[in-house]
C-alpha cells in the first residue's frame, strides 16, 4: 500500500534525501512511498538498498525529473 506522494523537487540538497530516508524509515513492512526527485538521486538509490529497502525509480519525465517509489519489505520478504 502507497502511504504518501512526496514532491522533493522544490528542495536544496542535501534535504531531498533527508526527506526521502526520513519518509522511508516511518514506513510499516509492506507499506510504500513515492518521491518525486528533480533527476534520478543515485545516491538515494544506493542508500536505500544499503538499508534494504526496494526502490523503484520510473522512467525520467520530459523535465528529467523521476518518480521512485519506495517499499519496505514485508515481514516474509525481510526473512527471506
Amino acid at each position: 500500500m502507497i502511504s504518501d506522494e512526496l514532491d522533493l523537487r522544490h528542495l536544496e540538497a542535501p534535504e531531498p534525501m533527508l526527506r526521502a530516508l526520513d519518509a522511508a524509515d516511518r514506513l510499516a513492512p509492506g507499506e510504500a512511498v513515492v518521491i518525486v526527485a528533480p533527476r534520478l538521486p543515485r545516491p538515494l538509490l544506493m542508500e536505500l538498498a544499503h538499508l534494504g529497502y526496494d526502490a523503484e525509480p520510473e522512467a525520467p519525465r520530459a523535465d528529467g525529473s523521476v518518480r521512485v517509489l519506495i517499499r519496505r519489505p514485508g515481514d516474509a520478504e525481510a526473512a527471506a
